[in-house]
């Protein structure tokens, strides 16, 4: 399928601003989020752990690929696939499927990209982290302010503010492969308020054989305050045309450069397309009181081709969602307290047909085609109180109702491997508390322990995209149940977070290498995690970060060959126990920064059965930045210095090792203009 050179949509709106972001990198006690509660609060008043990507460290990134931003944060590991594609891990395992889909939250302002039951395993590609004004991303299960998929971890995307002067920003980056992109973004005065209008143009041939993409995203934001009210509109639309390179198969066949360039798929493909629009509406109703209304809708469309399996069948889906994110908070006699309540409808369709010859048991002709009606109502609350000066109590819960209307277009019955079930209904119900205790332990230092859990519904996928070892109905909500430790603050010149998880997860639906659906696995996940910031001298800082982990399963299953097999005690594939990166940043003139990192992933098993291994890589990236001017920059980077054979994912399906190649050494030239 050929690249498309559509224009994108505009969409317009009205916007208020409540954030504020810092223009450095440090880690610091009196940094500042906004996702725990929708409005910004200090870092160190939260019982968790939240990173932050600031507006001015995204710059210095300079990202093509969410990975090589969100990959800078401890415990996440973002495995890239071909173009914009990816899997992510966040205190997990990295995850395919519904359970990659279902079990990470992407946000864009606290709006979720997707609607509950309908995520993407690749989400990020559809936010305009490109554009933003900072990443905050939570590890573990998000606060009572979210339910589904909020349950390994969640990634809110914050737009930037509009720009106080009227002034136009150009930022053009290429490389020597044939990468281009080009960023803008144009404030000015409209409506009694302020607006942005923010856009990223990109086109890459790939550095594999037909694995070109041209993407284009638009964003327009505007604040104004409307009597008492303030107000924020934020519209969003995103378009992606991409060919897509398939995996590689065969023993460390990445290290061939050969087949790591060649494409064995050349008819794979990714098209994608969005549309988000929500106002932010918050009003003080007394000296401690406050209400939030956001209402909100969206539209995506994804087609695709599922070249990573046999029969390589296309899959059509979309979905058409409006809801509602309400809060109202206030102080009591007993503390500060929120109550909310979010709804969401959504109208969604899936379809998969296999035009070329039956595989095995993947059967040509229609697998699926159903449409769902789906609804989500969930009631939450919280209190925060004071135990003396120095510490503080926060504890919630938040209750998730969830309705699938399923309508089945074709006829009922098995087909190959694949079950089309009659039209049916469908509810879950869960229940997900939060409990978090913080407590300063100096000025600097501060303490805290959270136990919470994480729950979500079954994706539709998993529900409705049925497999002929399975009995409709019988699957049932996920629940991941966390347990974590940690201190944030500085001590000194450094700036540190560190934590200590355990977590337990039941009714895990996942995929084995054979491709056949698991209902209800379980999983344990421990681990360290640790970041950190600090100076070496004038002109020379370090920071980094390290995750030790290990994640198990916790049950036997013996489905299917050998290598599938599953025994309780062995390790999640796709879980490397060590993950890191350190970074030195040399800035010998106030006009002059460059910056040397590592990054780093350690060995990790491929298969469910522990019997194929990826043995990990250290990737090193130059970067530098130097401002002609206050208006005129010019940056660029090395990425591979060392031109390193490596693999963005490795696994082991259907009989084979396969993998993603990495890029090779790669040169990335820009100039940015401000006016």
């Amino acid at each position: 399928m050929r690249l498309s050179k559509t224009l994108p949509l505009l969409l317009i709106g009205l916007a208020q601003s409540q954030l504020s972001y810092a223009n450095d990198d440090e880690i610091s006690d009196d940094e500042i989020i906004v996702t725990a509660k929708r409005y910004a609060e200090p870092a160190k008043n939260y019982a968790g752990s939240v990173s932050v990507l600031s507006a001015g460290r995204l710059q210095k990134i300079s990202a093509v690929h969410p990975a090589e931003a969100l990959n800078e944060i401890a415990g996440v590991n973002i495995h890239r696939g071909s173009g914009q594609e990816h899997l992510t891990a966040i205190r997990s395992p990295v995850l395919t499927g519904g359970a990659g889909a279902g079990s990470f939250l992407y946000l864009e302002d606290g709006v979720p990209l997707r609607a509950a039951g309908f995520a993407n395993v690749n989400g990020l590609f559809e936010g305009a982290l490109e554009l933003a004004g900072g990443v905050e991303v939570t590890k573990g299960p998000g606060s009572v302010l979210y339910g589904s998929n909020a349950v390994h971890g969640l990634v809110n995307i914050l737009s930037q503010t509009p720009s106080q002067s009227r002034g136009l920003s150009l930022d053009l980056l290429g490389n020597e492969l044939g990468y281009v992109r080009l960023k803008t973004s144009f404030s000015g005065a409209a409506l009694s308020g302020r607006y942005r209008l923010s856009g990223s143009f990109a086109t890459d041939p790939g550095f594999r054989a037909d694995s070109g993409f041209d993407q284009q995203k638009i964003q327009l934001r505007h604040d104004v305050q409307a009597g008492e009210w303030a107000v924020k509109t934020l519209a969003s639309f995103q378009n992606l045309n991409q060919e897509t390179a398939g995996f590689i198969t065969g023993v460390d066949a990445f290290r061939d450069p050969v087949l790591a360039a060649s494409n064995p798929n050349p008819e794979a493909f990714r098209d994608g397309r969005t549309a988000r629009i929500a106002v932010h509406l918050n009003k003080a109703v007394s000296e401690n009181g406050r209400v939030s209304f956001i209402p909100y809708a969206r539209s995506v469309d994804l087609t695709f081709l599922r070249h990573f399996v046999p029969g390589q069948a296309l899959e059509e889906s979309g979905h058409k969602s409006i809801g509602l994110l309400s809060s109202y908070e206030n102080q009591s006699a007993f503390g500060r307290y929120t109550l909310g309540f979010d709804a969401e409808y959504t109208k969604g369709f899936t379809r998969e047909f296999q035009s070329g010859p039956s595989v095995f048991s993947f059967i040509q002709g229609e697998h699926y085609d159903y449409e769902i009606d789906a609804v989500v109502l969930s009631p939450y609350v919280q209190t925060r109180f004071e135990l003396g000066a120095r510490t503080k109590i926060n504890v919630g819960a938040r209750a998730d109702y969830t309705a699938y209307t399923y309508d089945n277009q074709i006829d009922n019955g098995s087909f190959g491997r694949f079950l089309r079930v009659a039209d049916r209904q469908d509810d879950y119900f869960t229940i997900s508390p939060k409990l978090g205790i913080t407590h300063d332990l100096n000025e600097n230092i501060t303490l805290y322990s959270r136990l919470a859990r994480g729950s979500r519904a079954p994706q539709v996928s998993d529900v409705y995209s049925l497999q002929i070892n399975q009995t409709p109905g019988t699957i049932k909500p996920e629940t991941l149940d966390s347990l974590e430790f940690g201190l944030k603050g500085n001590a000194g010149q450094l700036n540190i977070e560190a934590a200590v998880f355990a977590m337990r997860k039941d009714n895990f639906f996942f995929r084995n290498a054979n491709g056949f659906n698991v209902e209800n696995g379980k999983t344990r996940h421990v681990g360290i995690e640790v970041e950190f910031n600090m100076p070496l001298s004038r002109h020379i800082d370090l920071s980094g970060g390290v995750t030790l982990a290990n994640h198990t399963y916790a049950f036997t299953d013996i489905v299917g060959s050998p290598s599938s097999s599953i025994t309780e005690g062995d390790q999640v594939d796709s879980a490397p126990n060590t993950l890191g990166f350190m970074q030195m940043t040399a800035k010998p003139i106030d006009s002059l920064n460059v910056s040397l990192k590592w990054q780093h992933v350690g060995s990790y098993y491929t298969d469910p059965g522990n019997t194929a291994k990826y043995e990990g890589h250290d990737i090193f990236t130059l970067r530098g930045q130097y401002d002609v001017s206050q208006r005129i920059s010019l940056y660029g980077r090395v990425d591979n210095i060392f031109d390193t054979a490596f693999a963005n994912r490795a696994d082991f399906a259907f009989g084979s090792n396969r993998f993603f190649p990495g890029r090779p050494r790669t040169v990335f030239f820009g100039i940015s203009f401000k006016d």
